[in-house]
């Protein structure tokens, strides 16, 4: 590599770290803003829900007939999965999504006091990985996380027959497993009228508000905003400075 390629190449690095420095410092203002939300909201039962922003915990409940996740056949009340294909450019290369699907079928959350319905559509997921798939050699599960793929439509050759470098994880949320959402409380589309309250209402996403559906605790939560945000309000900063310096001394390194 020759001297003016290198210089181009890490004036280039330096720009993006600055940029990136810029969007981490705001990402890390919306993390707070968020867990400040979470944090504001008490967690409601079921039965004290009322219209609006509200929080709940409770376990999960299938709306009649259960689901079956994609790639490992599980019965579940919600799943979700994401493929990449591994792509290279020269001597570097990236992991890039192909494919992506959240259910969107309503399931239930029950606690003591009752049961309200949750659209899971347009919700922003924190649901732990269950299972992982790759066509890599020796991959567990390679055959039936190819057959999958084909089932979906998904193509895994690439140019001129070859195969492609390709990986995917799935997450799925079974009858009985602990849920902690927020959102808006709104009427329910599904049921015209109830004696029972709880069932009258539908927690699901509302334009311009937040909406997270966990399979973590709220405690938990918290503690994953709280290290993202001081990474990125911190960080940011700090690599926008770091990369600004080193721009300076190299505008100067070509100037003199």
């Amino acid at each position: 590599m020759s001297t003016s390629d290198f210089e181009g190449k890490l004036f280039a690095f330096l720009c993006f770290g600055f940029v990136l420095g810029i969007l981490g410092f705001f990402r890390g203002f919306q993390l707070r803003k968020k867990k400040k939300l979470i944090e504001d909201i008490p967690t409601s039962t079921v039965r004290a829900l009322a219209l609006g922003l509200a929080e709940a915990q409770g376990t999960a409940r299938d709306l009649g007939k259960p689901l079956i996740s994609h790639f490992s056949r599980t019965s579940c009340v919600f799943f979700h999965y994401k493929v990449e294909e591994y792509r290279s450019s020269g001597k570097s290369g990236r992991w890039v999504t192909i494919a992506e699907h959240t259910s969107p079928e309503y399931f239930y959350l029950e606690d003591k006091t009752g049961r309200v319905l949750i659209c899971p559509k347009g919700a922003e997921l924190h649901v732990h990985t269950d299972r992982k798939y790759s066509n890599g050699l020796g991959a567990k599960d390679k055959d039936l996380f190819l057959a999958q793929l084909d089932a979906l439509g998904i193509k895994t050759d690439g140019f001129l027959g070859f195969g492609k470098q390709l990986r995917g994880e799935e997450a799925y949320i079974v009858p009985g497993d602990e849920l902690y959402v927020i959102g808006t409380v709104q009427p329910n589309p599904l049921i015209k009228g109830s004696e029972k309250g709880s069932e009258n209402i539908c927690i699901a996403a509302q334009p311009g508000s937040f909406f997270l559906l966990s399979s973590e605790s709220e405690k938990h939560i918290l503690g994953e905003f709280s290290g993202m945000m001081f990474l990125f309000l911190y960080g940011g900063p700090i690599l926008t400075v770091v990369c600004l310096f080193f721009l300076i001394a190299h505008f100067f390194k070509l100037m003199f």
